[in-house]
């Protein structure tokens, strides 16, 4: 049964009457994933504005917590909650208390290594790239606190609102987007935790800063070719990939022992890249899928998976011959086998076969009881766009769908599904 997420936002500014009305328009929704604390994102991105939301046009998201729990300063590590939060306007409590009576599963989904956190040992605990600059509001998986203010969390979730099933996010290191394009974010983690840890296994941390900059600055003269095949063959640089793949699946593998030593019961999903990208960001589905029952990826053909492919061809080229070949050498550098120029990219996305090749990929590399989730994007595309990707999302090796998501997507997209489904049963 498919699912669909949702933000805080749609919650305590629309109201979950109007909310599970749309809800009940896609016909088999049975799982709502609403968001527990928001990452630095426009609401909706990258323009548009929400078409049902009666306070707010657009929402800017702060990286903060949308739930009621105690502080955690006092330990050293906390997330700053939502100004205002209180009782009555607690979005998580509120589709708890709203779901009672209706055919649907409540799962939070959690940002986990990204968002605004503080305390006196945040520094301690950020991302920090090749050239010692830390990467802002990004936590990294090997800091010493993070997996004990995650617990502190999770627990207290746990009491407060009683749900026992979350999915987690932002479970990777940086990627090159954000707030601002930065593909130095790629270029991590080199805190003292991650070359201590990388020392320890024998990796030449030395080398790996060496070899990562030889392929930056292959970048920055516009070699681009050259630069992918550097990447490819350095023995350094796979070493370091592998270093930060084994980082992130130990991570959430930690995290799932702790939670478990309070309550046998939890459970987590997971929500990852998809695997073109996957594999760069410190996340292998492999290792990674035998500590979760399901997952969701997103394949989003119009957006290149989700990655703001425009954003770093802009970044690394100035020129249209330029552009056009980093496009190539990104195609290339991604495995992605799409006969497409960047400015036809630009207009249309990848061919729509990108959704079950991606689909394919991950069951073919995930373990074979997770549970699959095709993310289908829901908003920025017309009606027919939009059922292009359900049915590519249906016809292909994904158990089910879910949609990113609610307060983005307009009426007739809601519509389109609602009419897709009944055709499907007449």
């Amino acid at each position: 049964m498919p699912g669909i997420q949702l933000h805080p936002h749609d919650i305590v500014d629309e109201g979950m009457p109007q909310i599970i009305s749309y809800m009940k328009k896609l016909q088999d929704v049975r799982y709502v994933f609403p968001e527990v604390n928001t990452i630095f994102e426009r609401n909706p991105y990258p323009v548009g504005i929400l078409p049902r939301n009666p306070v707010h046009e657009v929402v800017y998201g702060t990286g903060t917590m949308h739930a009621i729990l105690p502080s955690y300063e006092n330990a050293g590590l906390d997330q700053r909650r939502e100004p205002g939060l209180s009782a009555d306007r607690d979005p998580l409590m509120i589709i708890k208390d709203a779901m009672r009576d209706e055919p649907f599963e409540v799962i939070p989904w959690l940002n986990i290594l990204n968002g605004h956190f503080e305390g006196p040992l945040l520094a301690n605990n950020l991302v920090t790239d090749v050239d010692g600059n830390v990467i802002p509001h990004w936590l990294c998986p090997n800091a010493p606190d993070v997996i004990d203010f995650w617990e502190k969390a999770f627990v207290d979730l746990y009491q407060r609102y009683g749900f026992a099933t979350y999915m987690i996010d932002r479970i990777r290191y940086p990627d090159w987007a954000g707030q601002e394009v930065n593909p130095k974010g790629l270029l991590t983690c080199f805190c003292s935790h991650c070359q201590s840890k990388m020392t320890g296994q024998g990796l030449d941390v030395k080398a790996i800063k060496e070899s990562l900059r030889t392929f930056a600055a292959q970048l920055k003269d516009k070699h681009f070719d050259d630069a992918v095949a550097y990447f490819g063959q350095n023995t350094h640089i796979r070493s370091w990939i592998a270093f930060r793949q084994e980082s992130v699946s130990g991570f959430v593998e930690r995290l799932i022992a702790r939670v478990r030593k309070v309550n046998d019961a939890f459970a987590i999903w997971l929500d990852l890249w998809p695997p073109a990208y996957s594999w760069m960001l410190g996340q292998n589905y492999a290792s990674i899928t035998k500590l979760s029952p399901a997952l969701k990826h997103f394949p989003y053909h119009k957006l290149g998976g989700g990655a703001d492919v425009q954003g770093l061809i802009e970044y690394v080229a100035h020129t249209e011959e330029e552009r056009e070949a980093a496009f190539r050498a990104f195609k290339t550098f991604f495995s992605l086998p799409y006969d497409v120029s960047y400015e036809t990219f630009k207009a249309e996305g990848f061919p729509i076969r990108f959704v079950a090749d991606q689909n394919n990929l991950v069951r073919e590399l995930s373990d074979s009881r997770t549970r699959i989730f095709s993310g289908i994007q829901m908003w920025n595309l017309t009606p027919d766009n939009l059922i292009e990707a359900v049915k590519a999302g249906e016809n292909s090796a994904a158990d089910d769908l879910l949609y990113y998501c609610y307060g983005w997507a307009a009426d007739e997209l809601f519509d389109a599904i609602q009419r897709h489904r009944e055709k499907g049963t007449n």
